[in-house]
């Protein structure tokens, strides 16, 4: 199985393709990350030991590792990244905005943990900051999308134009959601941080489990039904 960058290099070599990059970069996530990660925090006393900031280190590295590698494929087909590529499971599809998770999921899933009040203010004011930003990068998108019916309408339509704007939405996208997970790891800290990445480590692959996925195709309605 072709393998993603170590954590923290970057995004995959520019004609890679992503369905390839992220079966490898689950894959890796899910072994060998969240396995040292798990013995980490149970090993731990609860203290921010070198074992436990590596551990968790390198999981946050991955996920910032695969968001340089959406920003790479964004720059080669930003159509099929914001609209969700053919490398998400069918379960997944619900969660995502603008080809990847909402980032207010990475607050909600903070928040899961019984956090203490200041981390929970921490999280608050970063629920804000999505509020603002959110909204101006999908009006962003409107507009491209309106500028380029109208256009289309009178037979001058720019694909390049609309291509390139929709590149620098799924740039700006990705650029939030990044922020968003260092600024949640950072006002977690510790320990705290550490199973907060277990339990954002759990959901993604949670939602390529197969067992999960098989739950999921049994509650969907039949063709013709």
């Amino acid at each position: 199985m072709p393998r993603p960058p170590p954590p923290g290099r970057g995004a995959p070599v520019s004609r890679r393709p992503m369905r390839d990059f992220f079966a490898a970069w689950l894959a890796t996530l899910r072994s060998p990350l969240l396995p040292l990660l798990r013995r980490a925090l149970s090993s731990s006393s609860g203290s921010w030991d070198d074992p436990l900031s590596s551990a968790a280190a390198a999981v946050e590295a991955h996920f910032q590792a695969h968001w340089s590698a959406l920003d790479a494929a964004a720059r080669q087909d930003p159509a099929r990244v914001v609209a969700a590529g053919d490398w998400r499971s069918p379960l997944e599809l619900p969660f995502l905005w603008l080809g990847d998770v909402h980032p207010s999921l990475l607050t909600s899933l903070l928040r899961t943990l019984s956090p203490s009040p200041r981390l929970l203010a921490a999280a608050d004011r970063v629920d804000r900051r999505i509020r603002a930003a959110v909204p101006a990068v999908s009006d962003r998108l409107r507009r491209a999308q309106e500028a380029f019916v109208a256009a289309e309408v009178s037979g001058a339509a720019d694909v390049e134009a609309f291509l390139e704007e929709l590149k620098g939405v799924a740039l700006e996208a990705n650029r939030l959601r990044r922020g968003v997970l260092s600024e949640l790891v950072a006002a977690a800290g510790g320990y705290q941080a550490a199973l907060y990445l277990e339990a954002l480590s759990r959901f993604v692959l949670s939602m390529h489990d197969p067992e999960v996925l098989r739950r999921f195709d049994q509650c969907r309605p039949s063709p013709g039904s």
